[in-house]
């Protein structure tokens, strides 16, 4: 999948001159890709990209593996670079990158080319088309970096990068590789040998490192997990959070009696609506909740056994999912506006998703629910009760873990894994606790529940990207493709009617109210 050439900036040297440090911060703490573009490396380049592997590592509390993960990174960026001045060089000699009689031509001068002609060749790649995008993103308890450049490798360069790293294996030191390795035709096999020899210095293998190709594109990943140490404190705030978890309520009894109703088959929508109407203040609280722009009824209602009959027995069940938690969480929950409001855009995006690419009209109810509750874990433990902020602090303070920690856990990744044992916890559908769970991390999800966590992952990208939080290409590849989502332009048309769609329901709901 070809990137376009306006991803993120168009000159490299703007991009490195005007970061923001505390915008690093940001990308750790609330597990935030960030993205920067090259066309080339320059040597200036080098010195910057040092600058923001230390910011990473220092917030992580990995500094000790900054010389490594330097080398690797930068190794990673000039293959990159390489392999597009490979195909810039081919395209001017008229030769096919893909025919194996004109590659092996064309790489008998490549190298040659590349290196006495490298001030000529820098600028060919600044003004052309071709590019690098490394992005760097803190999630699961790793810091993944990836560099990804707009050219599908060829079955020769696969074969022998693939050649390279099973060598690699069998070296026990840097002496041992440097000495083995003859053959340099394509600059880079020694590169990669060296690579991994810095990985096993800091204790990981070729497993940390990743090279794929489809579609136009070449990524190259590397995931480095989070030093044990800090592992380690993390997963004792979770157990302290956990007990939290197994203090807070259960669903009101009245709810759980109505979602038995609700499950079962044979059920009556008469009955259960009488049942309803037995509790005036449920009935008001439902009728308020099912007249929100939130389940898009085409009217308003005022008689519940209508609006069940509206929304159907699966409708129904989700409804009371959606009144249970705000119940349980009580008034602070509906006070949070910006993050009700990002969890509707969320929930109307992934239902949109589903009725217009996946056409699977009968999880549309599925989808729905969790993009609403998808940042169940991060309203618990951010804002649920302050004895739980309390609580965390106090035990920071006993153990000497810095109160930084606290931050990473309440807004990083660890929400969503927070999120889901909560929905674990209320006995949720199967399929709500994996939205919740793995609405950053869909690749994660089962089969079985795979259509929701990826409606509501790729909802929740939309979402943030009209904040400027993500961009395009940081967008998983593999969720892109099982949308059908060709390239940026198609996915933005998408962006654009949902948009359309989102500010229309606005409107409505506006209208309603007045």
């Amino acid at each position: 999948m070809p990137y376009t050439n306006n991803v993120v900036s168009e000159e490299t040297q703007s991009i490195f001159g005007k970061i923001d440090f505390g915008t690093i911060q940001q990308s750790v703490t609330r597990s935030i890709p960030l993205t920067f573009r090259l066309n080339t490396f320059s040597r200036d380049q080098h010195g910057v990209l040092d600058r923001i592997i230390e910011s990473y590592l220092s917030e992580l509390g990995l500094e000790g593996i900054h010389e490594s993960l330097s080398y690797c990174t930068k190794e990673l960026i000039t293959n990159a670079v390489k392999a597009n001045a490979k195909r810039v060089y081919f395209k001017s000699k008229n030769l096919s990158i893909t025919d194996p009689e004109d590659y092996k031509k064309g790489m008998k001068q490549f190298l040659h080319y590349l290196t006495k002609t490298a001030g000529k060749e820098n600028q060919q790649l600044a003004e052309g088309d071709s590019a690098i995008l490394l992005t760097f993103q803190c999630s699961g308890g790793k810091l993944t970096i990836r560099v990804r450049n707009n050219g599908e490798m060829t079955n020769e360069e696969y074969a022998r990068i693939s050649e390279r790293i099973i060598k690699a294996r069998g070296f026990s030191s840097f002496y041992e590789a440097l000495n083995s390795v003859r053959d340099v035709t394509e600059g880079a096999g020694l590169g990669i040998v060296i690579l991994i020899q810095f990985l096993k210095r800091i204790g990981l293998g070729e497993e940390a490192l990743n090279i794929s190709s489809e579609e136009g594109t070449t990524t190259a990943t590397l995931q480095i997990p989070i030093s044990q140490i800090k592992f380690d404190k993390i997963h004792a705030l979770a157990e302290v959070v956990a007990r939290e978890i197994d203090s807070l309520p259960h669903f009101p009894e009245n709810v759980m009696v109505l979602l038995a109703m609700a499950k079962d088959p044979n059920a009556s929508i008469t009955t259960i609506a009488k049942k309803i109407s037995a509790d005036p203040t449920l009935t008001a609280d439902l009728l308020r909740l099912v007249n929100s722009a939130y389940f898009m009824l085409p009217r308003r209602v005022i008689d519940i056994l209508e609006a069940v009959k509206l929304i159907g027995l699966k409708g129904l069940q989700n409804l009371l999912l959606s009144y249970g938690t705000q119940q349980v969480l009580g008034a602070t929950y509906r006070k949070m506006r910006e993050l009700w409001d990002h969890s509707y855009q969320t929930a109307l995006y992934a239902y949109l998703l589903m009725r217009s690419l996946k056409r699977s009209y009968s999880m549309l109810d599925d989808v729905y629910v969790t993009g609403i509750l998808h940042d169940l874990g991060m309203i618990v433990v951010t804002y649920l009760h302050p004895t739980l902020q309390k609580k965390i602090r106090d035990f920071c303070n006993d153990k000497n873990i810095p109160l930084k920690l606290l931050e990473d856990f309440s807004y990083g990744l660890n929400h969503a894994d927070t999120g889901g044992l909560i929905a674990t916890k209320w006995n949720f559908p199967e399929q709500l606790v994996e939205g919740i769970k793995y609405h950053h991390e869909p690749l994660y999800a089962t089969v079985a529940n795979k259509d929701v966590v990826f409606c509501v992952y790729l909802a929740n990208m939309m979402s943030n990207m009209e904040k400027g939080l993500v961009s395009f290409d940081q967008i998983e590849l593999p969720v892109l493709h099982d949308f059908g989502i060709r390239d940026e332009a198609h996915f933005l048309e998408i962006h654009d009617k949902f948009k359309r769609v989102y500010k229309q329901q606005q409107e409505k709901l506006s209208a309603r109210n007045t």
